[in-house]
């Protein structure tokens, strides 16, 4: 079955605004709906040194509203009919998208504006406190999940001391506890300017009308020198190990290695090598240690993309009594496996079909994660440009066994193994 990845391009207009804005519109008139994005280059990464989860509290108070639209963005935007809105942070961004219907293109833009530049005016030191409180308990709700220490933990693992991936986005709680109010202003004041913009609109729209709506709404607003960008080396392979007992029932292992760039030729061929071998029981991965062997009860392998490198962690949770060494002995061999020989050629075409049916179910909307502006906004803030969606397409759409090899080795290395293991009779349980 062949696949038309061109079913999956995402033409553009983009328009740089005089104040550095980037702007950029993607026609989709299947539906009369709007989808605004905008991505800040206001990530985790960027965070000053002990203050991890800057970004996450400041993402939390930009829906707290303004002197011109006081009370919650949330609100505001139902009562003008949005299907969707949202927020997110990662490690080189965080971004702010809803969908609403064309009628309320106009506000929704006036919206996003008026937080761009009026959110600073507003941020007392009560209404920081309350939202950092809701970030701590978010955090600890996370934790208190079985196994919900394993992005934390494998962030520090896998990068070198002080690298600004070495904590997750989501922040630390030690470190939260020490932000202000300044430090938040500060952070909103540098980072959340239309320099380190990218304001994306997707939908039933027509782009000349868009970059007019842009120009009235983010056109006048005040531009200023954005932070001189920190110079950090993609990280080099880390090895590391470390073993934790939680109150949990089966043990997991977890093995996460340093990848590619988003724009390289070799980070669609490391998906495919992904996809073969954990993307779900049909996998290496899953046909040997949860079919045939009866070792584990799921296995996933993900792909993280980032700016500065990329992120692949296969994810294992045993049955009872089930050694992890036993798992971690079958993954490194599947690994070496697919890297000497490669994939068989239908290993290669399912990989691709599920690839491309994952990409195309997020693009049957124009709003919200995994939609057509969420893959925009990725391919220009860690990708450089929108065009680097389309040139990863081109990739997938080409892609051969041979090259399926040579990324594999991306995977060779020990990597950062975190083993979680049940508590112990000796511990009281």
């Amino acid at each position: 079955m062949a696949i038309i990845w061109d079913a999956a391009q995402l033409p553009v207009v983009v328009e740089r605004l005089a104040n550095g804005l980037t702007l950029i519109v993607h026609v989709e008139p299947k539906s009369p709906i709007a989808a605004v994005y905008v991505g800040y280059r206001a990530g985790s990464r960027y965070e000053p040194k002990s203050k991890a989860g800057l970004a996450h509290l400041s993402e939390h108070l930009m829906f707290s509203g303004t002197k011109n639209n006081p009370g919650s963005y949330f609100a505001s935007f139902e009562q003008a009919g949005a299907m969707w809105m949202n927020a997110f942070v990662r490690e080189d961004y965080s971004a702010y998208f809803a969908t609403v219907p064309n009628a309320a293109l106009d506000f929704a833009m006036s919206m996003e504006a008026d937080r761009m530049a009026n959110l600073i005016d507003v941020l007392q030191d009560a209404r920081v406190e309350r939202q950092r409180e809701v970030v701590v308990n978010e955090i600890y709700q996370r934790e208190s999940q079985p196994y919900g220490c394993e992005s934390r933990i494998l962030a520090e693992l896998a990068h070198p001391a002080g690298h600004p991936y070495g904590h997750p986005p989501d922040g630390l709680v030690a470190e939260l506890r020490d932000i202000s109010a300044d430090d938040v202003r500060g952070w909103i004041g540098s980072r959340h300017v239309p320099e380190m913009a990218t304001l994306i609109v997707a939908g039933d729209v027509d782009p000349a009308d868009v970059i007019s709506k842009a120009q009235r709404h983010f056109g006048l607003l005040a531009g200023s020198p954005a932070p001189r960008p920190a110079s950090f080396p993609a990280y080099s392979a880390v090895a590391s190990r470390r073993q934790i007992e939680m109150p949990v029932r089966n043990s997991r292992l977890c093995i996460a290695w340093s990848g590619p760039i988003y724009d390289c030729p070799d980070y669609p061929a490391l998906e495919f090598a992904c996809e073969i071998l954990g993307g779900g029981k049909g996998s290496r991965l899953g046909r040997r240690i949860i079919q045939s062997e009866h070792l584990a009860s799921d296995v996933s392998v993900e792909m993280r993309p980032r700016e500065l490198a990329a992120q692949a962690t296969v994810s294992v949770t045993a049955l009872r009594g089930v050694p992890l060494n036993e798992i971690e002995r079958r993954i490194r061999r599947e690994i070496e496996r697919l890297s000497a020989e490669g994939p068989e050629p239908s290993e290669l075409e399912v990989a691709g079909l599920r690839l491309f049916g994952k990409m195309v179910r997020g693009f049957e909307r124009v709003g919200g994660p995994q939609s057509k502006s969420d893959a925009l906004g990725l391919a220009t803030m860690v990708g450089a440009a929108p065009a680097s969606h389309d040139r990863r397409l081109s990739m997938l759409a080409t892609m051969r066994s041979d090259l399926v090899a040579r990324a594999s080795h991306w995977l060779a290395g020990t990597g950062a193994v975190l083993e979680m293991r049940p508590i112990t009779e000796r511990n009281g349980i």
